[in-house]
């Protein structure tokens, strides 16, 4: 029933929600307001535990040591998976299929719809001091309305689409309370939910250059019966031909039909029944 196959689908998303914040920079000024510092903000595909972790295995931290130490963890970013429903409200008829014509002759590409689902993130501000972080959330925050779109090539066939990745909350995650020697730690969680899909595998078909059609045609007496000599028993045997264009699919055709009539003598008899 199954074969293996690998689109990347959810991988592709999960790279498309990172690259979103990839250009986060955060600015140092001087007294005057002049720049003094400015630099990127790192992301990684981590927890925010993981960050909290990095803090606590600093002992002493207002060191000098220690304090650039904690300069060089903070400010960053962090995102991981939260969660992976199907979406009915957006599922499209199974047995759709989008086309696309193949390099080999006389054969062309299928894949099914796609399945819709929501995934979840979860994206950490974590940061040494407030300034940092509403400077991060500001250039965040700016952009979703509550959504922001990105266009994401999954397959050849289902090039570019449209992918709303929309900001549910946004949380402050602050320690004002502890020893005045540890840390403070100030972190933002943000919640995030994309409206991606999963494809499934591609597979790839023949044209139908010819095909073979019966008909018969009779008479039917007063009771319903089959009778008499027909001399309409055809056969059409019609083939199909036509140009391979890239955006041509199925091709603009050209049928042919060749067709030949029975004989007089031909009769057919018999009763008809209704089903």
């Amino acid at each position: 029933m199954f074969t293996q196959f690998y689109n990347e689908s959810i991988r592709k998303t999960v790279v498309a929600f990172g690259a979103m914040f990839d250009e986060i920079f955060v600015v140092r000024r001087n007294s005057d307001g002049s720049i003094n510092r400015r630099f990127l903000v790192p992301i990684t595909y981590a927890q925010k535990e993981k960050f909290i972790r990095m803090l606590d295995e600093l002992p002493n931290t207002k060191e000098s040591d220690n304090a650039a130490a904690i300069a060089n963890i903070l400010p960053r970013l962090g995102f991981s998976i939260t969660s992976m429903n199907y979406d009915s409200a957006r599922k499209r008829n199974t047995v759709y299929k989008k086309y696309q014509t193949s390099s080999t002759a006389n054969t062309y590409n299928t894949q099914f719809s796609e399945v819709p689902y929501t995934v979840g993130f979860s994206l950490a501000v974590a940061t040494r001091t407030m300034d940092d972080a509403l400077q991060i959330l500001e250039q965040i925050t700016a952009y979703f309305t509550p959504e922001f779109t990105v266009t994401i090539n999954f397959t050849d066939i289902n090039a570019k689409v449209d992918v709303p990745f929309v900001l549910n909350s946004v949380t402050p995650e602050i320690d004002y309370l502890g020893d005045t020697s540890e840390q403070r730690s100030i972190i933002f969680n943000l919640d995030f939910t994309a409206y991606t899909y999963v494809f499934g595998p591609t597979k790839q078909q023949t044209y139908i250059t010819e095909s073979t059609v019966d008909v018969f045609t009779s008479f039917f007496d007063e009771f319903g019966g089959v009778t008499g000599p027909t001399g309409a028993a055809l056969k059409s045997i019609a083939s199909i031909t036509g140009p391979s264009g890239a955006n041509t699919l199925p091709p603009s055709a050209i049928a042919g039909v060749t067709s030949f009539f029975a004989p007089e003598t031909l009769s057919v008899t018999g009763a008809t029944q209704d089903v």
